[in-house]
């Protein structure tokens, strides 16, 4: 386990684990609690919840896929050429996604929210990957400052362009689903 070809796979793999809570609660959380969330999430709603409200599972299902194939490229690139940073500072921004929004976000709900019980579960190993990648590459506390900040850079662009790809694809699931040809 001390080796980085074999930690960097744990990306994707607490992803998809993390993101699996959140393909099969999403949609009927977001039917469960729909007037608290417009209540508490009134300018964007979270996961997918779109504009008809009716392709939830798919646009997330879409998203988490587009999110794996990237993590993957990542883990890829990172083991070919040996370098390890893009991993680490997406890995870091996973980690900082986890804690401080799932986990964050059920403070203010006053309860369960999709993706909040695989955070909490993931935290753990991903700590443990996480300080063992720290002593297998021996970065200085200034290159993981910088990875944290290219981490959280990473997710300020990443989920608003994500999500606005999920109302794009929402608006196109609609549209697909009433053709008649």
């Amino acid at each position: 386990m001390n080796s980085m070809g074999f930690l960097v796979w744990f990306l994707p793999v607490i992803f998809m684990m993390h993101d699996f809570e959140e393909i099969i609660m999403a949609e009927v959380w977001g039917n469960r609690f729909n007037q608290k969330i417009q209540r508490l999430f009134p300018g964007r709603r979270p996961f997918g919840l779109g504009k008809n409200h009716a392709w939830y599972t798919p646009v997330l299902s879409i998203a988490v896929g587009l999110e794996f194939l990237l993590f993957s490229v990542i883990c890829f690139f990172s083991v070919s050429y040996q370098n390890y940073f893009l991993w680490f500072s997406a890995f870091l921004g996973l980690i900082i996604h986890m804690a401080f929004i799932h986990i964050a976000v059920c403070f203010p709900f006053k309860g369960y929210v999709p993706g909040v019980v695989t955070s909490i579960a993931s935290l753990p190993p991903a700590i443990i990957v996480f300080a063992t990648a720290i002593n297998c590459l021996k970065y200085s506390a200034g290159t993981i400052l910088v990875a944290g900040i290219l981490g959280i850079i990473l997710l300020a662009v990443l989920l608003p362009a994500l999500h606005g790809f999920m109302r794009v694809t929402d608006l196109w699931l609609d549209r697909y689903s009433k053709r008649t040809d």
